[in-house]
């Protein structure tokens, strides 16, 4: 598992690649996290301007060089626009168990690309990691995640608070 922080450079999914994030993408990171539709569900981390957008790339590059968690772009590959993040968080490294959290721009919502994306960096992680379980915290109120994550294979694991639910996906 811990080849995550160290060994991953990018993944083609043949529409999108999925890559490291890099500060020359701070106005598309902006975009997404200072969108405050995207960010209904996680409005405590709201980004709120370009400088701050850079400050979180940085935040990224800590998290992934001391093992804290990983943040990966999703990339359109005609034309090279970063549209989505994905996130590997809550590692316990013991159990070979993660969180993954996902995020894309608005206008690409309802196209079947975080489907695609979550499929396939599914499979990464369970044919390239020792990885045994991945969960999904999801609000209660985010019924779109939440059939996103039953249509990738995951499964209703717990209920947190009246706001939150684990899903969970055992791996191969």
């Amino acid at each position: 598992m811990n080849n995550l922080f160290s060994e991953f450079d990018k993944l083609d999914i043949g529409k999108y690649v999925i890559r490291k994030i890099h500060l020359d993408d701070c106005e598309d990171i902006f975009s997404i996290y200072g969108d405050k539709e995207v960010m209904k569900y996680d409005i405590e981390n709201i980004v709120k301007s370009i400088d701050e957008a850079k400050e979180n790339i940085k935040m990224i590059h800590k998290g992934i060089e001391n093992k804290w968690f990983v943040r990966w772009a999703v990339v359109e590959k005609n034309s090279n626009k970063l549209i989505g993040t994905i996130a590997l968080h809550h590692f316990e490294f013991g159990n070979n168990r993660v969180q993954i959290g996902y995020n894309l721009k608005r206008n690409y919502w309802k196209k079947g690309i975080m489907n695609e994306v979550l499929k396939s960096t599914i499979d990464y992680l369970s044919y390239n990691r020792s990885l045994k379980e991945i969960e999904a915290s999801i609000n209660t109120k985010n019924i779109d995640s939440m059939k996103l994550a039953e249509k990738v294979g995951f499964k209703l694991y717990k209920k947190i608070d009246a706001d939150t639910v684990i899903f969970k996906k055992l791996l191969k």
